[in-house]
């Protein structure tokens, strides 16, 4: 998903608005970015964290995303969706348009980035907040995530949330604001 500050540009906006909104914004964000969270492994899922919330490990998030179609919300509720194809792109959408990009797993991380040098990518923790919810925490290639590990484990904070477009999401219904794209 594409990332400006956490939050996604409003349609009316130009390109070049954005992508000066998006330099600020991850200047800023980087600025913010705390020290690592602690997270705890379980083998058999590939997953961290706990009974509320499990953080993805990389083999997680490579089955969880590949070849997958996911749509979500960020933070201030506008709408997104993207598909990850397993030869690791992907094609974003929001209001404003679609864009191609790539996306890749490192290091606990699930990062996408997209050929338009308008459009800021980034990289993020994700933690499955349920069977169809992800949440989704910006955070740069050397630290954590810049919310406490606890906002994490109760699924406050997050930059943004997404699940499968073919499945109901199983998010939780008060923290959900839809709005059409």
């Amino acid at each position: 998903m594409r990332r400006r500050d956490g939050f996604a540009a409003r349609p009316r906006r130009s390109r070049a608005a954005v992508s000066a909104l998006s330099a600020l914004s991850l200047a800023l964000s980087l600025s913010l970015v705390g020290a690592r969270a602690p997270v705890f492994a379980t083998e058999a899922t590939g997953e961290t964290g706990s009974a509320s919330a499990a953080v993805l490990a990389d083999p997680a998030l490579t089955a969880a995303f590949s070849g997958r179609d996911l749509e979500g919300v960020y933070a201030d509720a506008t709408p997104w969706s993207e598909a990850y194809a397993s030869d690791g792109t992907l094609s974003y959408r929001d209001r404003i348009g679609l864009w191609a990009g790539d996306w890749s797993v490192m290091n606990g991380r699930f990062c996408t980035f997209y050929r338009d040098q308008g459009i800021t990518g980034g990289c993020f923790l994700v933690a499955r907040r349920g069977e169809n919810c992800f949440d989704f925490y910006a955070v740069d290639e050397t630290s954590g995530p810049g919310v406490p590990t606890a906002d994490i484990l109760a699924g406050r904070n997050w930059t943004a949330r997404g699940w499968y477009v073919e499945s109901e999401p199983s998010c939780p219904q008060e923290e959900r604001h839809l709005v059409g794209l």
